[in-house]
């Protein structure tokens, strides 16, 4: 069994380690990093409303109708 390889210059990797993956694992960890980073902004800015006593603190689900 043959296996093709290809050299990449050191140039272009900037002397890095290079790993090849499929593009639907590259697809879906681009989607799984923003769906992170969505949800660490949403949360950091629920942390600065709760500081600036913009948020509305109920002891039970009832308070809100």
């Amino acid at each position: 069994m043959i296996i093709p390889t290809t050299t990449i210059p050191k140039e272009v990797s900037g002397g890095e380690d290079l790993v090849v993956v499929r593009r639907r694992d590259f697809e879906a960890f681009q989607k799984w990093r923003e769906e992170i980073r969505d949800a660490l902004t949403k949360v950091n800015r629920g942390r600065k409303e709760y500081k600036k006593g913009k948020t509305v603190t109920v002891s039970s689900p009832r308070a809100f109708r």
